[in-house]
């Protein structure tokens, strides 16, 4: 009898642990390096923007993502400015865009 229910103990300790660590490893979220992140919930449909996230590993909760956004930014000079480090792009080509 007493073989049985620390068995019992021993078998519901482990369950208890390997649910534990399911709930763990569903609630880490990833953003690439290259990207920035911000949480979705996806019970409430909600965004939290107070926080934007970089590049990394994050405890967000088993319920939540992240929607993901590009760090680069990319800028073209389309001006005659005179300071400018290249000349405008010319899109006509024989007079035709």
């Amino acid at each position: 009898m007493a073989n049985t229910k620390m068995l019992c103990g021993i078998g519901c300790g482990i369950c208890l642990l390997l649910v534990t660590l399911i709930i763990l490893l569903v609630s880490i979220g990833t953003i690439e390096p290259i990207e920035y992140g911000i949480e979705y919930n996806s019970i409430s449909k909600k965004t939290n923007q107070d926080n934007v996230y970089a590049g990394g590993w994050y405890m967000i909760g088993p319920f939540s993502s992240f929607i993901a956004f590009p760090a680069t930014l990319v800028n073209f000079d389309w001006s005659t400015y005179t300071g400018s480090k290249a000349p405008p792009i010319d899109n006509l080509k024989d007079g035709k865009l």
